[in-house]
């Protein structure tokens, strides 16, 4: 073995038969990355070790026993009943629904270039609190202006409705909301797979006389088998955590879920903060016996392996029916995005929230009076900003270096980074909440009312997608740069910053966006964790519905949009222009 080669970092030690081990030359840049891993590591399982501490050891519920007995009440059966009714409901929409988008966009000619692949995403960058109180404008029973045009409408052919006729406060309406904003992580998971997909099979069955339709059930969705049902238990877990709107829509229609339960059980006076303890541990035991299942079902059910994406797959010609599947994408965006913001001016123009609009009396008061006159709200709209591009840019940072580190560890250390930063996506929201309420409020770490707190909550629920976004930025670094750095005898943290990282960057940067506008927008934690001294948006937006203070709650929910879209904007921008520049 070369002097030279004793100085790479990656050095394949092979036996006749065996595959190479690696090494690591332990320097500072790795000794900080293990660091940032037990840092990860700590951050994620000590407050939920603090959970099962308070379950089973501290004053309350001490036994399995006592546990089953306290979800067994009649209240709480119901509570999960509706948990269930509602998340099922909307995640087997939310998968028909995405698995339909991402067929139609990579496998037939309703697609239109880029603007098709980010039509079913653009939800993702609006505060999804935004959206739901835009629908509540639209379709309240009383109030809702859409209700009131049907109701005049309906009145020129002698129809009289005294409210609705659509009442947004039902089950039908708490699922329709919740299965447009779950569409797009199916959408994410599904399309990956066709775009992976070797589309051979699927053009010989088409050239053999089968149908699109006929391919599509016996080739095409076979093969997708596990992204599907990896789509659904994804959906599943967002639907049963989910926050935003069961407090908004649940609550008006008296439909209670978990995630809601608990948020009230911990701050309604007195706190019962054992049986909001109980109800996370139930919460999390569910989502891990989904993951289970979902395990199972991989496993045991036969699917079709195709290596290799192959040659670009031929478009199934739709005829007729292009435009209505083109129309079918564009009216979602007009539902999750643009119907429910044109809401939100309106009322934010209005003195208050009337169906009745008075054109001369609409004006900026409102804004005003968020931006200037109240000092929390204009606090909150500069720290979930700030929470938001520090969230990210440490998230990210984090991500990178653990990524890169792990590519040239031993197998079992990018086990344990890999098992590591994945596990958060297996946990509710809410959890993750609790947990750190449990363990960073009171006794010795007591961060309850600071910044920390809620930065410390975002980074555990952001890290899987970070590390998923740096991992796709490291595949774009060819390992022969690396290595030909480490032969110049470029040490590790020289290395990281001078030749990984700025090749990362556009990847890491598109990470970015998604990190920050889940951060800034994020509405579980912030009700949890945010108080007087450290108010977020989500919490503040949460007071004004409360309160009934529609107009001003209207203006910061659109404030709030219009700055995440302006930093989104920024930095892609900055992105491309950056790729220019390497171009």
């Amino acid at each position: 073995m070369t002097g030279a080669t004793r100085r790479l970092n990656l050095i394949p030690m092979a036996a006749a038969g065996k595959p190479p081990r690696r090494w690591v030359r332990w320097g500072p840049f790795e000794i900080a990355s293990v660091l940032l891993l037990l840092i990860t590591a700590a951050m994620i399982f000590y407050p939920l070790a603090t959970i099962f501490w308070r379950a089973f050891f501290v004053d309350g519920t001490h036994s399995l026993a006592e546990m089953l007995a306290t979800v067994s009440q009649p209240h709480i059966l119901a509570v999960f009943g509706n948990t269930f009714v509602v998340a099922g409901a909307s995640s087997l929409l939310a998968l028909l629904i995405g698995s339909a988008f991402a067929w139609l966009i990579e496998r037939t000619d309703a697609r239109t270039g880029l603007a098709s692949e980010l039509l079913p995403l653009v939800p993702l960058l609006v505060p999804q609190i935004s959206g739901v109180i835009g629908w509540v404008i639209l379709l309240s029973p009383q109030a809702g202006m859409a209700n009131a045009v049907i109701r005049w409408a309906a009145g020129w052919f002698g129809i009289e409705f005294q409210t609705g006729p659509i009442n947004l406060f039902s089950y039908t309406g708490l699922i329709s909301v919740m299965t447009l904003y779950l569409v797009p992580y199916v959408y994410l998971t599904v399309s990956a797979a066709l775009q992976n997909l070797n589309p051979s099979l699927e053009e010989a069955s088409r050239t053999c006389g089968a149908s699109p339709w006929r391919t599509l059930r016996r080739v095409t969705l076979p093969a997708i088998w596990p992204a599907i049902v990896n789509a659904g238990i994804i959906v599943l877990i967002f639907a049963i955590s989910l926050f935003s709107v069961p407090i908004v829509i649940g609550t008006s229609a008296g439909i209670d879920v978990l995630s809601v339960t608990i948020y009230r059980l911990l701050y309604n006076h007195p706190p019962q903060t054992d049986l909001a303890v109980v109800l996370s541990l139930a919460m999390m035991i569910i989502v891990q016996v989904a993951l289970l299942a979902q395990l199972l079902i991989t496993r045991s059910s036969r699917h079709a392996v195709i290596g290799g994406k192959g040659t670009a797959p031929s478009r199934i010609p739709l005829g007729r029916w292009r435009w209505a599947a083109r129309s079918a994408v564009g009216a979602y965006l007009l539902a999750t995005a643009v119907i429910p913001l044109v809401a939100l001016l309106i009322v934010s123009l209005q003195p208050f929230w009337t169906t009745h609009i008075n054109w001369g009396l609409l004006d900026l008061a409102n804004y005003r009076y968020v931006l200037y006159e109240n000092e929390m709200t204009s606090q909150a709209l500069l720290n979930s900003i700030g929470l938001g591009i520090v969230g990210a840019t440490v998230g990210m940072i984090a991500a990178a270096v653990l990524v890169l580190f792990a590519r040239s560890a031993s197998p079992r250390t990018q086990m344990a980074v890999d098992g590591t930063t994945a596990f958060p996506a297996t946990l509710p929201h809410t959890v993750v909440a609790v947990s750190m309420v449990l363990a960073f409020t009171g006794g010795w770490l007591n961060l309850y009312g600071t910044m920390l707190i809620l930065l410390l909550a975002n980074l555990v629920l952001v890290v899987p997608q970070a590390v998923r976004s740096a991992q796709s930025a490291m595949a774009q670094v060819g390992a022969e740069l690396i290595e030909a750095a480490h032969m110049a005898r470029s040490k590790s943290f020289k290395t990281f910053r001078r030749v990984v990282l700025p090749l990362m960057l556009p990847g890491l940067m598109a990470g970015w966006v998604i990190l920050f506008v889940h951060i800034s927008g994020e509405l579980t934690a912030s009700a949890l964790l945010s108080g007087t001294n450290n108010p977020v948006v989500g919490l503040v937006l949460l007071d004004l519905w409360e309160n009934g203070s529609f107009p001003q709650l209207s203006a910061i929910a659109l404030i709030m949009t219009l700055l995440d879209a302006a930093v989104v904007m920024t930095v892609l921008y900055l992105v491309r222009r950056r790729l220019r520049s390497l171009g």
